[in-house]
């Protein structure tokens, strides 16, 4: 499974300028001047997606629970939702607090909810209730076989790789097969990021997270808005949306060129195919939609456990 973006190391107040602080050292997110674009449709495209899976799924052609556990195995999903864990790091800059002492007790908090075990857990529940045995067939012959089981292998240590230094070595990457002028590689990667793109918006899945752990912290008495829910989802999928439109593309490329860099062309092809079956296009928008909800559950509980502990400054 394709690495899926992390929680950004800075808040979108950090980014834009669009916090401050309030009585007591509390956090405030205010709105941009300008008009945004509505995202709603994007948004519940993807973030919604797993309740029309579970809608959708069929009695008695669910996968059972160990049959589930093989599917996150052969696929590499583990790996992507161990991921999680690492990305609880991140929880003090989404919230726009540099405090210390808030990050001290957010550490604390973080490690008794973002933990592999209950993670893997909640998927696995998810995936039992929605997989069918035409999608774990469908994931079982692409992966099972000798190119799918060395793309897991590469894919599992990208997702579970330190970050220091990977857009520096993926921009190099790239850079190598342009100045190549390997065109056919540059295609096949292009067709391969077009393919994944297809089963999720990354950027607007990682806004709700963000979105949605922010509320979670208001409602917790951690930081304070001065925009309501709606605005505040208006406002950061805005900026996620530009954020992904400036790099877009070639980040995608560059991310792949370093990943894929040991495959040959023709192998990355036949990789951009078997994700452009339908078949594959639902298991991945599967995968994608349980990843971000689990996600977003981890932070919102680790926010829960922080209600009654005061502002930063306090902290």
């Amino acid at each position: 499974m394709r690495h899926s973006p992390r929680p950004e190391s800075r808040s979108l107040t950090q980014r834009h300028g669009l916090g401050d602080r309030g009585p007591g050292g509390t956090a405030r997110t205010t709105t941009l001047a300008r008009a945004l674009p509505d995202p709603r449709t994007a948004l519940l495209a993807l973030l919604t997606a797993l309740a029309l899976l579970l809608a959708q799924a069929v009695p008695g052609h669910a996968a059972s629970r160990d049959e589930a556990r093989d599917f996150l195995k052969i696929t590499g999903f583990d790996a992507a939702l161990e991921s999680i864990v690492m990305s609880a790091d991140n929880g003090p800059a989404m919230l726009g607090i540099e405090d210390p002492g808030f990050r001290s007790l957010w550490e604390v908090m973080a490690a008794r909810v973002f933990r592999n075990a209950p993670i893997q857990d909640m998927a696995l529940d998810m995936l039992s209730a929605t997989l069918t045995e035409a999608e774990m067939a469908t994931a079982d012959d692409f992966y099972g076989s000798d190119l799918g089981r060395r793309l897991v292998e590469v894919e599992n240590a990208s997702h579970l790789a330190d970050d220091a230094g990977k857009p520096e070595a993926a921009a190099a990457a790239l850079a190598e097969v342009m100045q190549a002028r390997d065109i056919g590689r540059l295609s096949a990667l292009e067709r391969l990021i077009s393919a994944l793109d297809e089963t999720s918006d990354g950027a607007e899945a990682m806004a709700e997270v963000q979105a949605r752990f922010m509320i979670a912290a208001r409602n917790a008495g951690v930081i304070e808005l001065s925009v309501g829910d709606d605005a505040l989802r208006d406002l950061i999928a805005g900026q996620f949306r530009e954020m992904a439109e400036q790099d877009g593309l070639q980040t995608g490329m560059a991310n792949a060129a370093l990943t894929y860099r040991d495959f040959s062309t023709e192998e990355i092809e036949t990789y951009a195919a078997a994700l452009e079956d339908p078949g594959m296009q639902r298991v991945y928008e599967l995968m994608n939609a349980v990843q971000y909800e689990v996600m977003a559950d981890r932070f919102e509980a680790a926010a829960a456990l922080l209600e009654g502990s005061g502002s930063s400054e306090e902290l």
